[in-house]
C-alpha cells in the first residue's frame, strides 16, 4: 500500500510516520466501521512469527495500542510547514530510514529495476503484464513516476515537477495512469496519459487523497481520503465522467477487483482505532453503498497491508509487517503472501529476507513487489504459485522469521 517514503519511497517499506497525525495521536487513524451490512465474525488470527509477546492463536488478547510518537522508531518529527507529509502503509505522515539486508537465495526471485541512489516504490503492472509503473527517488529527493517494460531495463521518467508523486495505477485499457501528487499543496488524485501527457487534477479538497484504483470498466476510481471531521482514513469513489465523489466507508490502500460481474474492493483496516494492527477486508459496492463487508484474514502478531488482486479476482496478494508497534531492537520482518478471497490457502511468496512490500499481481503469473534484498529498494518479482516448501524458514541474525500457520 503506501511508500510515499524517502520521501514517498519510505512509506511503503517499513513505515514512515505521518507527523501531522502522529504528533497528535501517535498512531494511524485508520479505523471505524462501515455503513450497511457487515460481517464482523472475522476469522481466527494467525501467528506469522513466533513471539512470546504476541496474542495466542485464538486471538483472545488484543495487541497493545502504540504509545505516543516514538522518535527512535520513526525518526525525528518534521515540522508540518517544511513540506507536504509523506504517507506510509500505516496511514501515518512522514518517514523513516530502513535497514539494508543481504541478498537472498533463489526461489524464483527476479530483480527488475537497478539503482545506486535513492529507492523505488509503489510498483504497478499494466493489464497486459508488459509495463511497470513505479515511483522512485533515484534522481531527486522528491519521488517521481517512471515507466519500464517488465522484461526490459530502459526507464522513462513520466513526471518531473518539484512535487512528490506516488501510487501510480493503470486504467483497465492501459492508456491512462492515475496517481497521487502534492503539486497543488497537499495530496490529491491526478490522471494522465500513459506517456505522462495531459495531466488532469481530479480531487481538490483541502485534505489528503491517496492510492487510487480503477473500477473494472474504468469509469470510476476508489481512493483513500483523510477525513476532516473523523481524522481517520476513509474510502471514497469518484466518477470520472463528472468528478462526483462519494464516501463508502473507512479504510486504507483500497484496490478494486478486476471482475466486471461484481464490484468488490479490497482494503486494509485497523483492528481498533488508532492502531497499527491492520487486517485485510473486502466489500461489495452495491448502488454506491458498501455491502458484505468481510474480514478476509487477520494475524495476531503482524499488520496485514497493501492488498492486490489476482487477475482472475479469486485471490489477493498482501504484505505482512511483524509486530508493527514495536521499537527498533530488531528490524520488522516484512513478507509477501497470497490468499483466496474466502480466507483459505494462505501462502508465503518471500522468504523473510530484507523488506518486501507493495505487491502487484500481474497477468504474466508473477507478483511484483518492492524489496531491498539486493541493496537499495527496487522492483522484484516472484512466481505467484510458489509453494511454501520452496521457502523453508531461514535463520537470520534476529531469530528465525516466517510463518507456518496458513489457516484463516
Amino acid at each position: 500500500m503506501s511508500i510515499t517514503q524517502v520521501r514517498v519511497a519510505r512509506w511503503i517499506i517499513a513505515g514512515m510516520a505521518f507527523a501531522g497525525i502522529a504528533s497528535q495521536t501517535g498512531c494511524s487513524r485508520v479505523a471505524g466501521w462501515f455503513r450497511g451490512t457487515t460481517n464482523q465474525s472475522g476469522s481466527a488470527p494467525v501467528d506469522l512469527h513466533e513471539s512470546p509477546a504476541a496474542p495466542n492463536a485464538l486471538g483472545n488478547a488484543r495487541p497493545p495500542r502504540p504509545a505516543a510518537y516514538d522518535e527512535s522508531l520513526f525518526g525525528p518529527e518534521l515540522p508540518r510547514h517544511v513540506r507536504t507529509p509523506d504517507v506510509n502503509v500505516f496511514g501515518e505522515l512522514d518517514g523513516t530510514e530502513r535497514p539494508v539486508f543481504g541478498a537472498s537465495g533463489d526461489a524464483g526471485f527476479q530483480q527488475h529495476t537497478f539503482l545506486t541512489e535513492g529507492a523505488d516504490a509503489d510498483v504497478a503492472v499494466d493489464p497486459a503484464g508488459k509495463w511497470l509503473a513505479f515511483t522512485s527517488t533515484r534522481h531527486s529527493d522528491h519521488p517521481k513516476i517512471y515507466l519500464q517494460k517488465s522484461d526490459g531495463l530502459s526507464v522513462t521518467q513520466l513526471t518531473s515537477d518539484a512535487s512528490d508523486d506516488a501510487h501510480p495505477t493503470f486504467s483497465p485499457d492501459g492508456k491512462k495512469i492515475a496517481f497521487a501528487s502534492t503539486r497543488a499543496g497537499n495530496w490529491d488524485i491526478y490522471l494522465m496519459d500513459v506517456d505522462g501527457k495531459n495531466v488532469v487534477q481530479l480531487t481538490r479538497s483541502p485534505g489528503h487523497e491517496l492510492h487510487p484504483s480503477f473500477s473494472p470498466d474504468g469509469s470510476q476510481l476508489v481512493y483513500s481520503a483523510l477525513g476532516g471531521r473523523s481524522s481517520q482514513w476513509e474510502l471514497w469513489t469518484i466518477d470520472l465522467s463528472n468528478l462526483t465523489t462519494r464516501v463508502i466507508g473507512t479504510g486504507f490502500f483500497p484496490t478494486w477487483g478486476p471482475s466486471r460481474d461484481s464490484s468488490q474492493i479490497a482494503f486494509q483496516r485497523a483492528r481498533q482505532r488508532g492502531s497499527r494492527w491492520f487486517s485485510l477486508w473486502t466489500l461489495d459496492l452495491v448502488d454506491d453503498e458498501a455491502r458484505n463487508v468481510t474480514e478476509v484474514t487477520v494475524s495476531s502478531n503482524a499488520a496485514i497491508v497493501a492488498p492486490s488482486w489476482s487477475p482472475d479476482g479469486k485471490k489477493l496478494a498482501f504484505a505482512t509487517i511483524i509486530e508493527p508497534a514495536r521499537g527498533t531492537e530488531r528490524p520488522a520482518e516484512q513478507d509477501i503472501w497470497t490468499i483466496n478471497i474466502d480466507g483459505t490457502a494462505r501462502k508465503r511468496l518471500t522468504d523473510g529476507v530484507g523488506t518486501n512490500l507493495s505487491p502487484a499481481w500481474s497477468t504474466d503469473g508473477r507478483v511484483y513487489f518492492i524489496s531491498n534484498r539486493g541493496g537499495n529498494e527496487s522492483v522484484w518479482s516472484a512466481p505467484a504459485m510458489s509453494a511454501d516448501t520452496k521457502l523453508a524458514k531461514k535463520s537470520t541474525s534476529h531469530d528465525e522469521v516466517g510463518a507456518t500457520d496458513l489457516h484463516k
